[in-house]
């Protein structure tokens, strides 16, 4: 899985990061797979918890333990509403779920 990123959001700045087993969770809390959770996220059909999870996941992935995580998620909310934060979260969610390397399998690049 990939490392760390540096995300800045309504929360301030901070290293996010979902792994197999944060996104496992997102999955089990959000009673949907990862890419569904995100299509929710992009299409404004989310529920509170496709918002939530992610940014807070991510922030314990990232290396925050858990109880500064939903107190950064909270402290968020209070300046932000969760439509606003719905962004944030689909973008949290898409830099761990899909991605493109120079490798990628395929045809090579013409030249």
């Amino acid at each position: 899985m990939r490392g760390a990123e540096e995300i800045v959001w309504a929360g301030g700045e901070h290293a996010f990061r979902l792994g197999i087993g944060e996104l496992r969770a997102i999955e089990s809390k959000c009673d949907a797979g990862c890419a569904v959770v995100l299509m929710r996220l992009l299409s404004s059909a989310w529920k509170i918890d496709d918002v939530i999870g992610p940014l807070r996941l991510g922030l314990i992935g990232g290396g925050m333990s858990e109880r500064e995580a939903q107190k950064t998620v909270e402290a968020a909310l209070d300046i932000a509403s969760p439509y606003a934060l719905a962004v944030p979260a689909a973008d949290v969610l898409r830099r761990f779920i899909m991605w493109e390397t120079p490798d990628q399998p395929g045809e090579p690049e013409a030249g």
